[in-house]
């Protein structure tokens, strides 16, 4: 069995204690405790607090943009935003820890670590816009390429990740499908 680096353990542990109190509210000495690791050892690892979570955050986005890019990698059009609604709705299911800390520091643009991940969030709209224009062209609305802009893909996570947040927090019942279906009935508005 192969033994999981240091630094994911590290950033899983930081996961879990800021799923129950917040970025702001955890600590070092918290994350370390949960990690099993001595604190001397976080800092091996990571220079500080932020830097730990904007690799959580980062590495989030990361695996958000992979699941999509792998979901739209055979389909287009409709069919592609509901692989994509699909794969997103997937991603928040196994990990709702970091859904939630996501959803929260999301639009906090006051963290140190809001320009380092920047570019990961952008990848993550500019993925769903590109959807959104597939959708426009094959229903027969063809709009200039710049009608549908990153605002569009930027609504479009939104209604995901709050539909999604939604669902495993005060639904868990509802079946994946069901909670896609939901969401993509605002498309078709």
């Amino acid at each position: 069995m192969a033994r999981t680096p240091t630094r994911d353990i590290i950033m899983s542990a930081a996961v879990s204690v800021a799923a129950r109190h917040g970025i702001s509210g955890s600590s070092m000495d918290e994350i370390a405790e949960k990690a099993h690791v001595a604190k001397g050892s976080l800092y091996y690892h990571f220079p500080s607090k932020d830097a730990i979570f904007e690799n959580v955050l980062q590495s989030g986005f990361d695996r958000l943009a992979d699941a999509i890019r792998d979901a739209r990698s055979n389909v287009v059009g409709g069919v592609a935003l509901r692989a994509v609604t699909v794969a997103t709705l997937t991603v928040l299911q196994q990990n709702p820890a970091r859904a939630k800390i996501v959803a929260s520091e999301m639009f906090r643009t006051d963290r140190p670590w809001v320009d380092a991940i920047k570019p990961a969030r952008s990848t993550i709209v500019v993925l769903y816009r590109d959807v959104l224009r597939e959708v426009a062209q094959e229903s027969g609305h063809h709009p200039e390429p710049d009608a549908i802009t990153e605002t569009a893909g930027a609504a479009f996570f939104g209604a995901i990740a709050g539909a999604g947040l939604e669902w495993l927090l005060f639904h868990p019942e509802q079946p994946l499908e069901s909670v896609a279906d939901q969401v993509l009935m605002l498309t078709k508005a």
